[in-house]
């Protein structure tokens, strides 16, 4: 008698137990679920807003119609000699002074409108920006803006111009960063992107949607410097779920810079459509 009443006392006390616990956890499941999405929301938080990845273009497989060589000394006579007899492609041209430390500047895109105070265009050093975001919640910039950190009078002493009909409008954004240091940039203006759109701000009809498993965005850009050789950098406005914010690109303390072409150089080439480089001037 008296264990069957101990075992009756024993389930008695497991099935109130499993009621007491079944009632906690049903009473206590939408303060833990909520506990659960409030924690993955900060984790998610934790990262940054997205990743910005620059690539500079492969101008040994993409090489403008109109560009300049910079470099940072004078040639000496036989690499005068050997350039001014280069009759071929203009690629022969790159190949021929990319291992004498020479560097490619574009003929910029002309999208900028003349009202932003800049009626010469000048040269441009394009790169590829690829923006991508891996938070779960999705986020929306709205703005992106240049900022000038230095401007310098460009130092190269050779410069070997190789003009087209035309320069070539590419799908992406355009900065005018014309002027010196006290110059406030202007752009970004949208390159190739429509007839209707070409020219106009990219920002006053676009947004960049990202996270929330949204594809990364890339753009082709195209930064465009006169006088002076400059260092900057983006700084791109956004908005998520906690707000607006900032964020610098590059990352950090990073800088882009984009190299101008000197109006007086110590040797100046150029070569005609159809003609050889010219002798120096």
């Amino acid at each position: 008698m008296y264990a069957t009443a101990a075992a009756v006392i024993l389930l008695v006390g497991a099935l109130f137990a499993y009621q007491a616990n079944f009632l906690l956890d049903r009473s206590t499941a939408t303060d833990r679920a909520r506990s659960d999405r409030q924690a993955a929301k900060a984790v998610d938080r934790e990262q940054p807003a997205f990743v910005s990845t620059v690539t500079p273009l492969d101008y040994d497989r993409d090489l403008p119609e109109a560009f300049t060589v910079l470099l940072d000394r004078p040639l000496t006579e036989d690499e005068q000699v050997a350039l001014t007899a280069l009759t071929g492609p203009r690629s022969e041209v790159w190949e021929f002074l990319k291992p004498l430390g020479g560097r490619v500047v574009e003929h910029a895109s002309y999208v900028a409108p003349f009202e932003d105070g800049n009626e010469n265009r000048g040269r441009a050093q394009t790169f590829d920006l690829n923006l991508n975001s891996d938070r779960a919640a999705g986020l929306t910039i709205n703005d992106m803006t240049a900022v000038k950190d230095s401007c310098r009078a460009p130092t190269a002493q050779t410069v070997v111009t190789l003009p087209g009909a035309g320069a070539e409008s590419r799908q992406g954004l355009l900065w005018d960063l014309t002027g010196g240091p006290t110059d406030e940039p202007h752009g970004p203006y949208a390159l190739a992107d429509g007839e209707a759109e070409e020219g106009q701000l990219y920002f006053r009809r676009n947004v960049v949607e990202l996270g929330n498993g949204q594809s990364n965005m890339a753009f082709r850009v195209q930064p465009e410097v006169s006088s002076h050789t400059c260092e900057w950098h983006i700084v791109a406005s956004y908005t998520d779920t906690t707000g607006a914010h900032e964020q610098r690109i590059p990352s950090g303390t990073g800088t882009f810079t984009t190299e101008a072409v000197p109006s007086q150089p110590v040797q100046y080439f150029e070569r005609p459509p159809g003609h050889g480089v010219g002798l120096p001037r």
